[in-house]
């Protein structure tokens, strides 16, 4: 029962009544007294209009709630009612109020719409029945609408309605695509409007159309083009997933799996139970022809509240099979043997803000063997967050956090580090006399740096090379803090900020096994100075361009460091790499440089060149040396007026950032080398659509990495993106690749999709990938083939996803997903 609204609090109008014609004619109403029934018998025909009006609560704070109004639009009625001046003058709280209609029937309720030949409805207790009806409704977190058909509608209060014979789709055809046909269909309809069982008040405004759908659904058929093609007894489901069972089909075809087919289910649906709203749990079967059966699950939340009050958010994801194939991973890795039969990857990660200040965060990974991962989820390998296993807690306080976690190693072919536990503690930005700015990070905590296991297979254990900071099984104590203290001055438009740090740290085990204390003293000075001119008379209608304004900052950094320990004595606690670089790390050693890896080349290196110690946040507590260098920096931007006149906007015409690093040490620093670190980043937009881009980096000593990027990127939202461009390396490897990738809408139905990439040298062929997708009116269905070089590998898949889902992943042009159908209407 929905709690009444306080008296002392509100105020509760009663709903009004209205009746007119419902074109420019006049209705014709016809009044016959029943004075032995006590009421009167209403006639209307002609066509009739009749307005219910909502209750208006007007709670204390002014704002004025609407608790549903109703529109009746219809041919002809019947009405009983004792007084049908008084309803009018009155409202339907002082009179009862029978209607019977017939004739192009329109019911609206809210944003809920019914069509209907034949309709009773009781409006004092929102009852009603409805033969050979058709209802638009809203659905949460769609954009579209839901369109319900049955033979009988029952709609027994205002949120809870019974269909017969009922046929549920999105489509707005007149035959749909698909539709799901039950016997018997119960509607539960929510209204997001709470009150408080205390003072009676509304503590939650209901969002305009905003709707809790639950459906409850037996003797269920999924048709497809007019067939049936799935029977399920029982669905009960929330209808913020208006899909029916199946979320997603993808048929593909390769050399490496075989025949796929993959299907994503709707657990909760073919369990026939209401999932918790803010939650999706999906089932993912699958067939590899040359692998095996596979399969998995998807549980993914995001909840107000959990078991304890704040908002809470993760997921859990599970996929695995039993191989019965080789992997094929490209290069001279081709017909491996697993090492493991039973195969899969199971991830885990859940945040929770216990209150505004304190958060809560869980994660677990678990990967069968070393390339499975590659083989199966390379995007995911290459480009997610690596898989840990941790707990951690950390306290927000203004510029300050405290961070206390704990890290166990589960998957022994990977290096990791296990914090049993770990305290981190941030002071970042604190003045100091209103002239210091001070800064501090302490940690503390119990360390166990445990090394990657060698591969089982022969062919991969021979190439197979530890890098420098993981060569030994280190553990104890680890504590350090580092802190630092600027003076931030400005001499003009010149700001300078000198600065002075320093740190104190101790290992309990370094790589010979003894303990090890390091004192590090840095100190340096950071300048910018920003300058500007503005040219209005430089206008350019071809260049599109009507005036110049150039702003321009120039910044230095001059930095020095001197450390008591060597970075060698120490293994890597912090990691600076992700799993997969260092899993192809391990074979570069060989595969590049014939075993041995040249100090130019290792990431400790590198990450000492670009200035990581310099900062009080560096993500490696290891990583310090003696160092001395100056970096030097420029940024530009030159700035236009565009747009239609009176509404014009800034914007940028060319950026260019320009950064180098100067080593007065360059013997000890830099390989002899005194600049190092080049690098550059140039974008020319020609227009809103157009852009020239180029970026480039340059180590110049011996074998040292230079890459340099040129393309051209278009952009049409909504209708489409291209780019082509040329990237060059040289260094350790050499290589000159041209690529292009293209996303467009080639009209309503159809978008395409492609790329390629091909080195101009020996290698000749990348890749290629070349899709289409049609726009249905309900689904996306892309076709598509991928041409892999490396692997020798050919693939031909085919997707089939519902259009109507709310995480598409198939149906986007020009950055822009295309909508829902029937958002706009009937396509």
């Amino acid at each position: 029962m929905q709690p009444q609204l306080n008296p002392g609090n509100s105020r509760v109008q009663a709903r009004s009544f209205q009746i007119s014609g419902r074109t420019n004619n006049e209705a014709q109403i016809q009044t016959v007294p029943r004075p032995e029934k006590g009421d009167s018998v209403i006639t209307v025909t002609r066509g009739f209009r009749i307005q219910i009006g909502g209750a208006q609560a007007a709670v204390s704070n002014g704002k004025v709630i609407d608790l549903g109004s109703v529109l009746l639009e219809a041919d002809s009625a019947v009405i009983w009612t004792r007084d049908i001046s008084s309803l009018i003058s009155n409202g339907i709280e002082s009179e009862p109020l029978e209607i019977y209609l017939e004739g192009h029937i329109i019911f609206q309720q809210g944003q809920r719409v019914i069509y209907a030949d034949r309709m009773y409805y009781n409006a004092q207790s929102e009852y009603g029945m409805v033969l050979s009806a058709e209802v638009l409704t809203p659905v949460p977190q769609y954009e579209g609408l839901l369109r319900l058909k049955a033979d009988v509608i029952q709609q027994r209060s205002k949120t809870n309605f019974l269909a017969y014979d009922a046929a549920l789709t999105s489509s707005r055809l007149g035959v749909p695509r698909y539709w799901l046909q039950a016997g018997k269909v119960e509607f539960s309809d929510q209204r997001s409007q709470t009150f408080d069982p205390v003072t009676g008040q509304i503590t939650t405004l209901a969002t305009p159309g905003a709707t809790d759908m639950e459906a409850d659904a037996r003797n269920n058929f999924v048709y497809m083009g007019g067939v049936p093609v799935l029977y399920w007894p029982i669905l009960s489901t929330n209808i913020e997933r208006p899909s029916f069972y199946l979320n997603s089909v993808k048929v593909k075809n390769d050399q490496i799996f075989g025949q796929q087919i993959m299907l994503d289910w709707d657990l909760y649906q073919l369990l026939g139970i209401n999932g918790l709203n803010g939650t999706d749990w999906t089932l993912s079967t699958d067939y590899l022809s040359k692998r095996g059966f596979a399969a998995g699950t998807n549980f993914r939340y995001d909840l107000p509240n959990g078991l304890l009050p704040g908002p809470t958010a993760g997921y859990f994801d599970f996929w695995g099979l039993q191989d019965r194939g080789l992997d094929f991973l490209g290069s001279d890795r081709f017909n491996l043997n697993p090492e493991a039969d039973y195969r899969g990857r199971a991830l885990f990660r859940h945040k929770k803000y216990l209150s505004p200040d304190l958060e809560f965060m869980a994660e677990g990974g678990w990967i069968s063997d070393r390339n499975f991962m590659e083989q199966y989820f390379e995007r995911e390998w290459d480009q997610e967050k690596d898989f840990a296993t941790a707990l951690r807690l950390r306290r927000y306080a203004d510029n300050r956090m405290l961070d206390i976690w704990g890290q166990a190693r589960v998957n022994d072919f990977l290096t990791e580090t296990e914090w049993l536990p770990r305290l981190d503690h941030y002071w970042l930005g604190q003045s100091i006399a209103d002239r210091l700015t001070w800064y501090a990070h302490t940690n503390v905590g119990y360390g166990h740096q445990r090394i990657a296991t060698t591969p089982l297979n022969a062919s991969e254990a021979a190439k197979f090379q530890l890098q420098p900071g993981e060569l030994v099984d280190a553990e104890g104590v680890r504590a350090a803090t580092r802190q630092e203290i600027d003076l931030p001055l400005s001499l003009g438009p010149i700001k300078f900020v000198p600065y002075l740090s320093g740190e104190a740290a101790y290992w309990g085990e370094d790589i010979t096994g003894n303990d090890l204390t390091r004192l590090t003293g840095q100190t340096g000075i950071r300048s910018s100075l920003p300058i500007w001119n503005v040219y209005p008379n430089i206008e350019s209608r071809l260049l599109n361009i009507r005036g110049i304004a150039h702003k321009a900052t120039f910044q230095s950094d001059f930095f020095y460091a001197d450390s008591d320990k060597d970075l060698s004595q120490l293994p890597l606690y912090d990691p600076l790499d992700d799993n997969s670089q260092e899993h192809f790390r391990r074979r570069l050693v060989t595969n590049t440089f014939g075993g041995i890896l040249p100090p130019q080349f290792a990431s400790e290196g590198y990450a000492l060149r670009q200035g990581i110690q310099r900062y009080v946040t560096s993500g490696s507590t290891e990583v310090v040396e003696d160092a001395m260098q100056a970096r030097l920096g420029l940024n530009q931007r030159w700035q236009t007026k565009r747009g239609r006149l009176g509404r014009e906007r800034i914007a940028d015409v060319v950026e260019l950032d320009t950064d180098m690093v100067f080593f007065p040490q360059a013997d000890r620093d830099n390989f002899g080398e005194s600049i190092g670190a080049m690098q550059y980043d140039f974008r020319y937009h020609i227009g809103d659509r157009v852009t020239l881009l180029s970026d480039g980096y340059f180590d110049v000593f011996k074998d040292g990495l230079k890459v340099v990027s040129i393309g051209t990127m278009m952009t049409r939202p909504g209708r489409g993106e291209w780019y082509t461009g040329l990237t060059s390396i040289e260094g350790p490897i050499h290589t000159l690749v041209a690529s292009t990738t293209i996303n467009y809408r080639l009209n309503e139905k159809w978008i395409a999709t492609g790329g390629t990439a091909f080195d101009l040298g020996e290698v000749g062929s990348i890749g290629q990938s070349l899709s289409l997708t049609r726009i249905g009116e309900s689904f996306l269905l892309q076709v598509g083939a991928n041409v892999d070089s490396g692997r020798d590998n050919v693939s031909f898949n085919f997707n089939f996803e519902p259009r109507f889902i709310s995480a598409r992943r198939l149906g986007a042009a020009g950055g822009q997903l295309i909508p829902p159908a029937g958002l706009l209407g009937l396509e």
